[in-house]
């Protein structure tokens, strides 16, 4: 029989496995750092044997309880629960950072050969797929994975052991939050097991948890209970930098990868060797992890230009050595570009910064003292978050690249609304029919997934792909085959989440939809029941979820500016038309940002402070990217900020900035936010700004006027156009040329609109058919012969003038219309006159305010002589005024007049010839067709060329260097008054001036003074030479504006109905 000691020497695993197998489990916890150090030193050539571990007390045994299920349990939930993404560092005294599980005990009583053993087990490294940054909350996840994972490898006796461990990358042991963590399961197997291969591919498809990859790895416990880096790589890009590289320090191994930019099928099967290649390392290597074997790994570029291919970005060979190294375990220390294969929106390597591993031109020895890794998670490339990105194969990578090849040309950015544009978008919203979204605020992107329904993306700026994770939301199935334009932003929800937004479809389950119009192409993003951008019922651990956009009718515009989601931010408007794809090859979808909202990129050149501000204002410098890739300072502007809202902001940073402009056009800078080097923001380029600025976007009272364009479609020439009425015969909209064009249009004259009428030959512009006949009209109910009685004891030049005006006027009278009459220098002498002719309206002119007061008190008294329904004003102002006929003329009398006059005082316009023409062009432009300008002026040339100068009547004066022209003048004394300054007027320069302003000469009314009382009756006086001297000099003049109506000829517009009325 048996003694009770006979148990002691049956082997332990077989009474236990005998019993309940889970009883037969050892339990053991490290007490590791989670972030790993580069050793590359053979000093402690045992240092990972378990021996050495348990020694150091770094391999602990928990014993607490004995074997079985509930100290198991017990075991597991202790530490699971204190799992966190911190590092050893931060984490609480003795705090255990992995676990082993054993089919057998561990200790240093235990064999030598047995202890070798465990060693040397070859086993799974898997790496789960768990949040990746930092103070994560994992505990809860990472237990139900286990839990999954236990149960799938706990009846499996050819496992040794198994176990979890984590590691981070872009830190240091220093810092207890930041860079990026890790999680693995492991598991060993004894020497015997069958093969590893159906091993693999048996647990690829029964882990029911979500992982990224199952690799195998030779001597597995000492691989990943590691307190140094197992194996770290360090990438070279192009010839020069492995020269550079390897011309201090050796690598222990070398994977050339051939990097082909414009052929994706070359590299592919590239990195499929390289894959391969690496994981054999991994898995054959006899070394059992004694020290960090350092890997180069030499990326060859192969460069083929292609102007029709876009390049693959060297960037994506990074994301994919990266990716590889975080599901192996293993450390990118360093990646060494030259100067012709790095790539713009690369950050380098910066002094006393974490996580960028990017160098340029460095050796081995510096990366390798410099002691940081490459954390791809926080690495900033291009607008998009690393920490969304997930690994991918090389056979998703070569469909990607080659799925984004076929599908960029169709994307189009669409057309900045601005005043630019204006005409063609008016034309294009009133023709076609348009729906709109919200503006968001982000990357473009193009969202792809494959036949089994992975989901990747491509960014448009970069061209660098990269996978998603599954966060197409509470869909029912996989969306497989299927290409969207989409948008990238940030979500409110968290600080790291994002929300992509679908806003088209291209390709639905291989089926091209670029032939469909935009409703119908929609219509397939409806029916896949994806989450609306306004109302996203759930949250999503994967930091990303996908979404789609809501459109709107062309109608709803106010209601979506008025209504944004409140979930991510938004700027603006889009405007998308109802095209297929092809029609739109020239892009006809329009965006528009408020102009207050308009901001651009600059990099920050030089800070300086502000005087005067005790340092609490400084003056940062802006700086643009020039085609060069070079900064130069914009144009000498700057953006003045305070000190208290940008404490940090120095060289070097990149600055978005507010336009601001005032009412006179000037603009400013105004700063609203800041980023340091290592953000990866990029500052706009020259010519960016450049329209920004000088190319104003639309007001908000322009947009809507925009958006109500298609109110504003002639139905006869399909034109846009606001100016324009209902034609009640054809019951459609006419602009105002087609009015014209069949005998229609607004009357310049009366106001009145979309009336019968003709247009003005010579000016173009429209006259009602009644208008035109009062142009043509004479006043007969003047009383003709009617002559002004002079003031008492009026001077000889008063009574010859009012009698000469008062005989003038009825000259012109049967020749013109006199019922609407301007008097500039009015004087109050000839009130009376127009009174008598019947005039209706009268308005007149003087700077005296003595003569205004006279001539108003005149018209009071006269006010039963007036007609009825007439308008008779006298205003005191300059008529030489450059703004008379802005300032005073129109807010009085807003139509043209019938005839102007000026009998004083116009040489006072001669002072200058822009003075002289102004008026007259005023005048011209305020005369209706065939209105009248009279006047009369002192013409020196007569008396100049007789030589006399003094005489009984008055006295003239002048300088040596006078002559009878423009810009000279003369003094004038008459009746021994005080001598009088008067500019020469030149009767050829008149004319001409009055000729090219569309003024013709009457000459049957261009008479001196003597002349028209020779013609006059009832004037018998007998003058004096020095009287007639005078007379001869006094000159009357008239001009007729040119002006008839054109005949009307229809004409076809846009082969529509043509007819008049």
């Amino acid at each position: 029989m048996l003694n009770i000691n006979a148990k002691a020497f049956v082997p332990q695993s077989f009474v236990e496995r005998a019993v309940t197998p889970r009883s037969a489990i050892y339990r053991y916890h490290f007490i590791l750092p989670t972030h790993s150090v580069c050793d590359t030193s053979q000093a402690e050539a045992i240092f990972n044997n378990l021996h050495t571990l348990l020694a150091k007390r770094w391999l602990c045994s928990s014993f607490q309880g004995g074997l079985g299920e509930e100290p198991l349990q017990l075991f597991l939930s202790s530490f699971f629960d204190g799992v966190e993404n911190v590092l050893f560092s931060g984490r609480r005294l003795n705090a255990s950072s992995a676990i082993l599980l054993s089919r057998s005990i561990l200790s240093l009583t235990s064999a030598m050969a047995s202890i070798s053993a465990f060693n040397e087990a070859s086993g799974f490294l898997i790496h789960i797929d768990m949040p990746r940054e930092s103070r994560a909350e994992i505990a809860l996840r990472l237990r139900a994975a286990w839990d999954d994972f236990f149960e799938c490898v706990c009846e499996d006796f050819r496992i040794t052991s198994f176990g979890y461990a984590c590691s981070s990358y872009g830190t240091v042991s220093g810092r207890r939050c930041g860079g990026t963590f890790c999680h693995y399961f492991f598991l060993s197997f004894a020497s015997c097991s069958s093969s590893f291969q159906a091993l693999m591919m048996h647990y690829t498809r029964s882990f029911p948890f979500p992982f990224f990859r199952v690799v195998q790895v030779n001597a597995i416990v000492p691989f990943i209970c590691n307190s140094r880096i197992p194996v770290c790589t360090v990438v070279s890009v192009g010839e020069k930098a492995k020269e550079k590289l390897l011309s201090d320090g050796k690598c222990d191994k070398t994977f050339p990868i051939l990097f082909c930019p414009f052929n994706v099928s070359e590299t592919s099967r590239s990195l499929t060797e390289f894959d391969e290649l690496f994981l054999s390392f991994l898995k054959d290597s006899q070394s059992f992890w004694h020290r960090t074997f350092v890997v180069h790994i030499d990326i060859q570029i192969c460069n083929t230009p292609d102007q029709e291919i876009r390049p693959i970005s060297v960037w994506d060979m990074i994301q994919f050595i990266a990716h590889l190294s975080e599901d192996t375990a293993t450390s990118v220390l360093g990646v060494s570009f030259s100067d012709d294969t790095i790539e713009e929106g690369i950050l380098l390597n910066v002094p006393n910064k974490e996580g960028n591993g990017c160098y340029l031109n460095a050796t081995l020895k510096e990366i390798l003292d410099e002691g940081k890794s490459l954390d791809i998670y926080n690495a900033c490339y291009g607008q998009i978050p690393a920490y969304i990105k997930r690994p991918m194969t090389y056979i998703q990578f070569e469909f990607v690249h080659k799925e984004f090849e076929k599908w960029i040309t169709t994307i189009h950015e669409p057309i900045p609304l601005t005043r630019m544009v204006f005409a063609d978008a008016a034309d294009n919203f009133a023709k076609l029919k348009y729906y709109l979204r919200n503006r968001t605020v982000g990357e473009k992107i193009l969202l792809i997934t494959d036949s089994q329904g992975y989901i990747f993306a491509a960014e448009l700026r970069t061209g660098s792909i990269f996978a998603l994770p599954k966060c197409f939301g509470d869909i029912s199935g996989p969306i497989k085959n299927t290409v969207f334009e989409a948008m990238l932003t940030s979500s409110f929800r968290g600080y790291l989440a994002c929300i992509i937004v679908v806003e088209d479809i291209l390709s639905f389950e291989g089926k091209d939809l670029r032939e469909m119009s935009f409703s119908e192409r929609w219509q397939y993003v409806e029916k896949m029941f994806l989450d609306d951008q306004l109302s996203r019922p759930h949250a999503n651990t994967d930091q990303v979820v996908i979404l789609r956009t809501s459109y709107a009718r062309f109608d709803k515009t106010e209601q979506v500016l008025k209504h944004p989601p409140l979930e991510h931010p938004t700027l603006g408007l889009v405007f998308v038309p109802q095209l297929t794809q092809n029609e739109g090859k020239k892009t006809l979808s329009y965006s528009w940002v408020p102009p207050e909202s308009i901001t651009a990129r600059f990099l920050v050149g030089k800070v300086e402070e502000v005087l005067d501000t005790n340092g609490e204002i400084k003056r940062a410098w802006l700086q643009v990217r020039k085609k060069d890739k070079e900064f130069v300072f914009y144009n000498e502007e700057y953006a003045d900020y305070s000190l208290d809202a940008h404490r940090l902001l120095e060289s070097g940073f990149v600055v978005e900035c507010l336009l601001r402009r005032s009412d006179d056009g000037a603009h400013w800078w105004e700063i609203i936010k800041d980023y340091d080097a290592a953000q990866g923001k990029m500052a706009d380029s020259y010519d960016f700004v450049e329209r920004l600025v000088h190319v104003p976007g639309l007001t908000y009272e322009e947009m809507s006027w925009l958006i109500k364009a298609h109110s504003f479609k002639c139905g006869r020439c399909q034109t846009v156009s606001d100016v324009g009425k209902t034609n009640p015969r054809h019951q459609m909209y006419w602009c105002q040329k087609c009015w014209e064009e069949t005998g229609h249009g607004d009357c310049l004259y009366c106001g009145r609109l979309c009336c019968m009428g003709k247009i003005d030959v010579c000016s173009k512009r429209f006259y009602c058919d009644s208008c035109w006949g009062v142009f043509y009209s004479k006043n007969v109910n003047a009383e003709i012969g009617y002559v002004v009685s002079p003031p008492p004891n009026a001077s000889f030049p008063t009574q010859v003038l009012t009698r000469c005006i008062s005989l003038l006027i009825d000259a012109i009278n049967p020749r013109a219309p006199t019922n609407d009459v301007l008097e500039l220098c009015c004087g109050g002498a000839v009130t009376r006159k127009w009174i008598k002719n019947k005039t209706t309206c009268y308005i007149g002119f003087d700077l005296k305010s003595s003569v205004v007061e006279a001539t108003t008190e005149l018209i009071s008294s006269l006010q039963d002589e007036i007609p009825d329904m007439s308008n008779y004003d006298v205003i005191c102002a300059d008529a030489f005024s450059p703004d008379l006929w802005t300032h005073h003329i129109t807010k009085i009398h807003s139509r043209q007049f019938h005839t102007i006059t000026i009998f004083a005082g116009f040489h006072h316009a001669f002072d200058t010839e822009k003075k002289i023409r102004h008026l007259i062009g005023s005048i011209a432009n305020t005369l209706v067709p065939q209105g009248i300008f009279l006047g009369c002026f002192f013409d020196i040339s007569t008396i100049y060329e007789k030589g006399e100068i003094t005489n009984d009547l008055f006295t003239l004066e002048w300088g040596d260097d006078f002559l009878p022209r423009n810009g000279h003048h003369f003094f004038i004394s008459i009746q021994d008054e005080p001598k009088k300054k008067m500019n020469v007027i030149s009767i050829d320069f008149l004319v001409a001036v009055a000729q090219e302003c569309g003024l013709s000469v009457i000459p049957e009314a261009c008479l001196t003074f003597l002349e028209i009382l020779d013609n006059g009756s009832n004037f018998t006086k007998k003058f004096s030479k020095g009287e007639k001297d005078y007379l001869w000099a006094m000159r009357a003049f008239a001009f007729r504006k040119n002006g008839s109506p054109q005949i009307n000829v229809l004409h076809k517009a846009n082969d529509t109905n043509d007819e008049g009325r």
